[in-house]
């Protein structure tokens, strides 16, 4: 469970437009946190310098709210819009003065215990917006892809108003076996608990079409800290 909940999945509280999601690259950063103002300062700092200012995707700052045994206690997700975008960020930073800097001031304000990548594959539901939106994760094993993902899309569709899903896949994390992460975002951590996909409709019929391909590794509850995204 350890590693399992080591994520970033998610990945996904970004809003694309519906043609991107097949495109979208994300990168996770879990982090054992000892000073969070100054890894907010950091992270300010960073995205006001001209390397950032020439980035055109999103990043994310979460808190885990519960996480297993997992020491990490942020998150931060990086979502660029196309695998194109992702090369021409790596190799920007590869050579900048301002990413040396930003990865000095966070080493005094954190340590990263876990980076993975994937890419986005869905979204239903109505876009969260709310600036404390907390999001569940679920990381998961998935033995036919394009089976759960049809199971997926039908039940997410059928919920359109239980806030907002996405389903992405874990291209790279290391030892952890999941291949797949599903996230169900909410206004705030107290409307999450209240709307576990147990009280989904057509939940039991999910259910059942995906046992039998699926095994659930682990699960995360995290809270938006503070979001940067390119104009």
């Amino acid at each position: 469970m350890k590693n399992v909940v080591k994520k970033t999945v998610v990945l996904m509280s970004v809003i694309f437009a519906q043609s991107s999601f097949g495109q979208a690259i994300f990168q996770g950063y879990d982090m054992a946190v000892s000073n969070p103002a100054g890894v907010v300062a950091a992270m300010d700092r960073f995205m006001a310098s001209p390397t950032a200012q020439a980035f055109t995707g999103s990043v994310f700052l979460y808190q885990y709210i519960a996480n297993g045994e997992s020491e990490a206690t942020h998150n931060i997700l990086v979502v660029h819009n196309s695998p194109e975008e992702f090369n021409q960020s790596l190799a920007a930073q590869a050579t900048s003065l301002d990413s040396a800097l930003f990865l000095t001031e966070m080493n005094q304000a954190a340590q990263v215990v876990n980076t993975n990548i994937g890419q986005i594959l869905a979204s239903s539901g109505t876009p969260v917006t709310s600036p404390n939106r907390a999001g569940m994760w679920y990381f998961l094993s998935v033995e036919d892809p394009a089976a759960y993902a049809s199971a997926w899309t039908a039940m997410a569709e059928a919920n359109q108003e239980s806030g907002q899903a996405f389903l992405s896949s874990s291209i790279a994390d290391g030892e952890n076996p999941t291949t797949h992460i599903a996230v169900n975002w909410f206004s705030s951590p107290g409307e999450a608990l209240m709307n576990q996909p147990q009280t989904y409709n057509g939940w039991e019929r999910f259910s059942s079409s995906v046992r039998d391909i699926r095994t659930i590794e682990g699960t995360a509850m995290v809270q938006l800290v503070k979001s940067w995204t390119s104009q």
